[in-house]
């Protein structure tokens, strides 16, 4: 695993220098829809754009390619913005059940700064104000950092891009990609299995508007590996850190049939601890109109070692080991399906549908076996939308979340509900 990263390293650092002046593709579009990065948040999906919509997300990095470069000195605009996302709602949790509990919740907010140098150089920063900014061990970032990165177009026509710093993983996942205040709940996917923001580099091609490549290497998780397990409650048992505890994602991006059918497509190698490999699949597909959009988000994960815990954790409970007996289990496969329906009924409400089914296999434990924990993910919801230019919505919405585990383990499902009244925006402050 460690010469392939090696090996990739060279790659990464070797192609600009070679390609620079080189390539003679057409440029990509700035592309318009609001997109984001996820961690638990509010709803609806891009159905429509804004003025700054792309600033809010780095789906990609290659969202404004020209032919000929601009070297003009930037006005303090275009150097400086800030957009604040912001979530908050009356939330009724468990209700007609012991743990029922009412009350009004900050659900989510966020910074985003983000700029340009000249049509060439930009960056961008975003901070969740309600997480820690304790510094992790591995990569000195915090949980609050969502991203701190500069993006470098370069070549005659400007269709390479690299990207240095903390970033969105290259993950084909539109669940993912979504602005994190849309969503009421995310999957396990998105919230365990896939590391989300990454310290690491990106380059990236396009070949066309419609089709772009991406090569990123990263770390695999933002702590230590001693950190990551002893944090949540495991032993580190006979695992070793990695030498190299670095991964690397091969994604392709694709647009058709006028820009209606996206694609996002990726493969993913890491490695967590010494000896142990990961593989990833993430297929994202999605159909888009000015009215409705649907999402298909299609996942398959092999993780060597089980940073993700969630498979971990059942198995620990289902011997009943405790104390220094609680270890990661390997060769544990996550699989899951996730889709969303947003459609406007009028001009100013909006119907968000999503519903995502995920499952955990240990491959080297016949009594525990193939699938034997499922979770099951949905909301519906109803949100008004009174001002056709701003990102202002208010919702009404139901929220479910089920973990059911097969009867051979003889563990209870775990249950959640809300129901949800409130609202989100996002700011364009400057």
């Amino acid at each position: 695993m460690s010469k392939i990263i090696a090996f990739l390293f060279i790659v990464f650092c070797s192609v600009p220098a070679f390609a620079v002046g080189s390539m003679h593709h057409h440029a990509e579009e700035r592309r318009g829809n609001l997109l984001g990065e996820a961690q638990i948040a509010g709803a609806s999906f891009q159905l429509v754009s804004l003025d700054k919509a792309t600033d809010i997300h780095d789906a990609s990095p290659l969202d404004t390619i020209h032919t000929e470069p601009t070297k003009a000195e930037p006005t303090k605009a275009e150097l400086f913005n800030l957009d604040v996302l912001f979530r908050a709602a009356l939330n009724a949790d468990n209700f007609n059940q012991e743990s029922a509990r009412t009350r009004m919740n900050l659900d989510d907010i966020r910074l985003l700064l983000h700029g340009r140098y000249n049509e060439d150089l930009s960056y961008k920063v975003r901070f969740r104000l309600n997480r820690s900014f304790a510094p992790t061990a591995l990569d000195n970032s915090s949980a609050a950092l969502d991203y701190a990165y500069i993006d470098y177009k370069f070549g005659k026509h400007r269709n390479w891009s690299m990207t240095l710093g903390k970033q969105s993983a290259m993950v084909g996942s539109y669940e993912f990609e979504n602005n994190p205040i849309y969503e009421l709940i995310f999957t396990d996917y998105i919230n365990h299995v896939v590391n989300l923001f990454v310290v690491g580099g990106k380059l990236s091609y396009a070949i066309n508007p419609n089709q772009s490549f991406h090569v990123q290497l990263y770390n695999t998780v933002n702590n230590t590996l001693e950190n990551h397990i002893q944090n949540n409650g495991f032993s580190k048992g006979d695992l070793k850190q990695a030498k190299v505890p670095m991964g690397a994602y091969f994604t392709w991006v694709g647009a058709f049939a006028d820009r209606k059918i996206h694609t996002k497509w990726s493969y993913n190698i890491a490695q967590f601890a010494q000896g142990h490999t990961n593989h990833g699949i993430a297929l994202a597909n999605k159909y888009q109109t000015a009215k409705q959009m649907v999402y298909l988000d299609l996942n398959y994960t092999k993780q060597g070692v089980d940073h993700a815990l969630l498979a971990s954790q059942a198995i620990n409970d289902f011997y009943a080991y405790t104390g220094g007996d609680r270890q990661l289990a390997q060769n544990v496969v996550y699989k899951s399906a996730i889709a969303r329906y947003d459609q406007f009924i009028t001009t100013k409400w909006e119907l968000a549908l999503k519903g995502g089914i995920e499952s955990a296999t240990h491959r080297d434990d016949e009594t525990v076996g193939k699938n034997f924990r499922t979770n099951y993910t949905y909301f519906a919801a109803i949100q008004h939308k009174p001002f056709k230019k701003q990102d202002l919505r208010f919702y009404l919405g139901y929220i479910g979340n089920t973990v059911s585990f097969a009867d051979r383990l003889a563990i209870g499902d775990k249950k959640f509900n809300r129901l949800a009244l409130g609202g989100y925006f996002t700011i364009p402050v400057l």
